[in-house]
Order: C-alpha cells, then structure tokens, then sequence
C-alpha cells in the first residue's frame, strides 16, 4: 500500500464517519481533497445495497498517489455515520462538509491547502460549503452549476423521450404506465407537495420520502448556482462526460459562457455518470444495468488525466 488509512470519527451535528488517506512519501504538511458524494444511500466508498462500485474509494486511492491526503465520509444515517438520513436537509449536508473542513484544518498533518471534490449532488453541496468554509478550490464532477429539480426534470423528460422511441410490444408496455401524466405530472405534484409542508420527512406510496431535502433544493437554480461559483474566486474544475444520462454536459457551456477566469470546464469524451468509460447507447431505462456492468471497469483515464493536469497547473501536485 503506497498510503496510510485510518477510520476517523467527526464531531459535528451528529457524528460523522471517514475514512482518511495519508501519502507514505513526501513531506507533511499535505494539501487535502474532502470527497462529497451524490445523492441517495451510498457509502464513503461509492457502495450500497446490491451495489459495488468502490467509486469513491478508487478516486480517493488515485488523488492519494497524486500527494493529497484525502477524506471520504459516510453521510448521515449511512455507513457508521449517526443521524437520520430522511430528515437531513441539503443545510445538514453542507454543516457536514463544514465540520469536516474544519476537521482537516485541525490536523498537523494537512496544510491549510483544502479543496471540496462534489460528484452529482456533491457539486452542489461543494459550491454551498465553500461560501460557508473557506477553500482552496473546487472540482466538480458530473453536475457543476446544475440545481437539482433541473436533473429530476431533464431525467424526467429524456425517460419519456426514450419511452416513445421504444419499439415493439417493449415499447406498447411502456407507454400503458410511463406518459406525460404518470411522469411529468407525478414530478410535479411531488414539488408541490414538499413545497406546502414543513416537515421534515413525508409520506409517498406508504414510504418515507425526505421533504426538508428536496424543499431545500427547489430553492436554488442553475443561475443561482452558477452565480455562486463565480462569486467564489477560487480555481474551479468542472467536469462532465458528454455520455451521462443524468446530467447533460451541455451545462457545462452555461457556466463558461460566464467567463469566469478561475473557472475551468471539460467536457470527457465517452464517460458516463459513474465516470466510466462509456461508448454505448445511452439509456436512461437501462443506466442501473449499464452501471452494474462496469463495476470493475478503472475511472475514465480521461478524467484522471484533466485532474492531474489541473493540479499540477495550480502546484498542488509534483
């Protein structure tokens, strides 16, 4: 092993479950990368239920041999992380973040050198904490600048879209259950529900849905999001491959579009959401067995080449 691991256990609002990566070789102090994954039930590892992508710990392993001590975490009520992961909002997401930071900035073993890396909902949980918490920079991957209820309702749509081009009896038996009404409509009274409510968590089809997360949300959008990474001021790398399903790359050009000197995006050729290589037809019915399919497959080489460059470019890295 070419680095230290230790299971590091945060005080925050509850406590917050990690795992640290230390470089064997170099001189300490290090600068640091805290990883923040996407939404749902996966572990610090990138792992849940019936799914083993080891995602995160394979990027955090990569950015370790680059010379960054790095941190992945459970978030709340996942893994060994306390908390309940219903009613955590996107708020109690960031506050984790922060107490991390802080964490970090703590060590003598770490600089004050500390970058946010956010995949999916991560970015936006990044971009939010580092206007709390002061950082170094940011990379963004797979959903910079992009709100939420955007990627519900672009998924939403490309669902529907790709339903009407099914053909055959496949096809027949698709569009009987999944019509504007059924998707588009089912979306939309969810917003509306959330919306009317204070609670925390809520009840939808008898299971236990997180209200105050998606409320919190709604209340951003792609300008406010993207407005916020300028008003930063820090080096920001934002990647997204042109082959994912559920956030589309074209996003990417909003945010150049505002020519934010500090401000980098790069759109990965054939990488998909699980920043896998990814050259198929791209389904937003099949994504869950496309995924499954590459588990073993290494991060988009690609992907790891743009980050080197990229660190390399702001001296992080020898």
């Amino acid at each position: 092993m070419m680095y230290k691991q230790e299971e590091v256990f945060i005080q925050g609002e509850s406590t917050i479950a990690a795992t640290m990566t230390t470089p064997h070789d170099g001189q300490s102090p290090f600068p640091a990368i805290i990883l923040i994954g996407g939404t749902g039930g996966l572990d610090r590892d990138g792992n849940g239920t019936g799914f083993k992508s080891n995602l995160y710990k394979d990027l955090a392993e990569w950015l370790t041999t680059q010379g960054f001590v790095t941190l992945r975490f459970d978030k709340r009520g996942i893994g060994k992380s306390g908390g309940n992961r219903n009613s955590v909002g996107l708020t109690g997401l960031v506050d984790d973040v922060t107490t991390v930071v802080r964490y970090l900035k703590s060590r003598d073993h770490v600089s004050q050198d500390i970058l946010l890396l956010g995949h999916s909902e991560g970015c936006i949980v990044a971009t939010l904490a580092a206007e709390r918490e002061s950082v170094s920079g940011l990379i963004l991957l797979s959903g910079a600048g992009v709100a939420l209820k955007t990627s519900m309702q672009e998924q939403a749509h490309a669902l529907l879209d790709e339903v009407k081009r099914t053909k055959g009896i496949k096809g027949k038996l698709l569009r009987l259950s999944l019509n504007e009404k059924s998707v588009i409509g089912k979306q939309q009274k969810l917003f509306e529900r959330v919306t009317a409510t204070d609670q925390d968590t809520m009840r939808i089809q008898l299971m236990k849905f997180p209200a105050k997360w998606l409320r919190e949300h709604l209340a951003f959008t792609d300008e406010s999001l993207r407005e916020r990474l300028v008003q930063l001021h820090i080096p920001t790398l934002a990647m997204t491959g042109n082959r994912d399903v559920q956030t589309d790359a074209h996003h990417l050009d909003e945010l150049d579009a505002l020519h934010a000197e500090q401000i980098e995006v790069q759109k990965i050729k054939d990488m998909d959401h699980m920043l896998k290589h990814f050259d198929g037809e791209m389904s937003i019915l099949d994504v869950k067995k496309q995924y499954r399919s590459q588990l073993r497959q290494p991060l988009h080489p690609e992907l790891q080449h743009q980050l080197h460059e990229w660190l390399v470019r702001h001296n992080r890295t020898s």
